[in-house]
Order: structure tokens, then C-alpha cells, then sequence
């Protein structure tokens, strides 16, 4: 039986920068620990890396990228979702796993770290110094990166709300809406089926707090303002929502208010977005 391959000292400081980002694959993070904890070398690198880290989560605020960069991020990632692909998958081939010979499979146990198969999964590894600096502009840049990574999600949120409007759209008998605030910062979209099954999608809305809710209510001519349901809103401003509709015919007005409370049978609050429905083909 093959013994339990056990990293080196000089594996674990080429770890280091990765491991206090833990961004080592979970079987690393666990060699390196085991490591560590029966090596008579203090290893205080890691020690110098963490702290280091530290200071700069302290002392240095996070940097904003430029606003054209994250303009065009943005307008890439809504291409791809144009196209059908997710921003975190276009361009990218999905690693094909090199197989195991069943004589190796069954002599290996499950937590042994298999540094070859490591090293081919990460490529050629940075150097010290360089992976030091990517652990610091990780650190600093981090903050800003997380946001704009909110924003792709949010950006895919809104995208597969539309999609599913469009699904009830294309069914006979369905009516549409574009939802917009006066400003223009609020927008969405609304489709109500023959049935009265209402889909709908909005973006640029403010997150809801303590017992806030928005509703959708339709309005028919001169009637008074039927509630459809009530729905909370989180960081992002994305929201979509389903519910049913007793108006199906073109020209209703589909309105959305941000309510103090849920349950009202009529609005409370100020008016967030409005649009009338209309055939799609007309």
C-alpha cells in the first residue's frame, strides 16, 4: 500500500500566500495544517503574511476601480447574457480530469494530497515575491471586487427574471408592461397571462427595511387599485415576483408602491414604478 505522501517545508512556504487566502483546493489546506501542526519549524511566514494582511485590512482603504472599467465588465457580462452565457463560464473550457489508474485509485487514501495532480490543477506557481504582492492586492482591491461581482449577480438575476416574462409572453393572450420610475432609476417588466398569472422583474430598487414591503397592484380605468402581492428587496435592487392578476385585457396599469408594512388594501406609500399593458404584438 502506497504511504501518505506528507508535504516539505519548502512546499509549505510555497503554499503560504495561497493558504492565508485559502485558496488552496481543501485537501492542501488540510496537508498544510497537518503539517504545521507536527513540524518543529514555526513557519513564520504564514504568521508574517497574516498579520501583514491584517495591517492592510486596517490601515489601507479599498481602491475603487475606474468607472470605465467597470462599465465595460458590465456591459461584456450583459452580452454574454444576451447570448445565453453566464459571465463566469464564457470563454472558459471545463477542466477535463485526467484518469486514475485503478491500481493507483485503490492504493491512495482519501485525504492523501496528490502534489502532482495539485501542481497540474494550478499550473506553474508564481514566484515568492510575486505571489506575495497578489496576496497584498487582493487585500487591498478586495472590497471592490466583491461589489462588482454583486453587481454581475444582480445583472444575472434580472436577466433570468426577464426570461421567465418572456416564457409567459409568448403564450396567446398575454399582455406586457414596462415599469419605470419618473427619474428613470427604477425599471422593470411585467407580463400578465391569459390566466392572470403576472410575472414580473425589476432592477434599481431600494432595499427594504424593517417591515417594508413593495406591492403590485393593478388598476382598471376608474377602479380603485387591486393588491397582487407584497415582496422584499435586498442589497442588489433586483426583484422578481409572481402573482395573479383578475386584469388581463391590454390597458391596465400595473403600479408598484413601497409600502410600510404588508397586507394593505390599498396604498399607503409613494408610487416607485408604473406601466400600462399592452399586447405584445400591437
Amino acid at each position: 500500500m502506497t504511504a501518505p505522501r506528507t508535504l516539505t517545508c519548502a512546499e509549505v512556504r510555497d503554499l503560504a500566500p495561497l493558504f492565508v487566502l485559502e485558496a488552496l483546493e481543501p485537501d492542501e489546506m488540510a496537508a498544510v495544517r497537518e503539517h504545521i501542526a507536527g513540524c518543529p519549524d514555526a513557519h513564520l511566514e504564514l504568521l508574517e503574511l497574516g498579520e501583514a494582511g491584517t495591517a492592510l485590512l486596517e490601515t489601507v482603504a479599498p481602491a475603487e476601480p475606474p468607472a470605465r472599467l467597470k462599465a465595460s465588465l458590465l456591459a461584456a457580462a450583459s452580452a454574454d447574457l444576451a447570448e445565453g452565457r453566464h459571465p463566469s463560464t464564457s470563454g472558459a473550457a471545463a477542466p477535463v480530469a485526467a484518469p486514475m489508474s485503478p491500481a493507483v485509485a485503490a492504493d491512495t487514501p482519501p485525504n492523501v494530497v496528490d502534489l502532482g495532480a495539485a501542481r497540474s490543477r494550478r499550473g506553474s506557481r508564481l514566484g515568492w515575491l510575486v505571489a506575495v504582492a497578489a496576496v497584498i492586492a487582493v487585500l487591498v482591491i478586495g472590497a471592490s471586487n466583491l461589489a462588482l461581482r454583486r453587481d454581475l449577480d444582480a445583472a444575472q438575476a434580472y436577466q433570468d427574471g426577464v426570461n421567465q416574462a418572456l416564457d409567459l409572453a409568448a403564450k396567446p393572450g398575454s399582455t406586457t408592461a414596462l415599469l419605470s420610475s419618473q427619474d428613470g432609476t427604477v425599471s422593470g417588466f411585467a407580463v400578465v397571462g391569459a390566466d392572470g398569472t403576472v410575472r414580473m422583474t425589476m432592477k434599481g430598487l431600494a432595499p427594504t427595511t424593517g417591515s417594508q414591503v413593495y406591492t403590485t397592484w393593478a388598476i382598471v380605468g376608474d377602479e380603485a387599485p387591486i393588491a397582487l402581492g407584497d415582496f422584499t428587496v435586498g442589497a442588489d435592487g433586483v426583484a422578481t415576483a409572481s402573482a395573479t392578476s383578475p386584469a388581463t385585457a391590454p390597458g391596465a396599469t400595473l403600479a408598484l408602491t413601497l409600502e410600510p408594512n404588508a397586507g394593505n388594501t390599498a396604498p399607503q406609500g409613494p408610487v416607485v414604478a408604473a406601466g400600462v399593458t399592452r399586447d405584445p404584438a400591437g
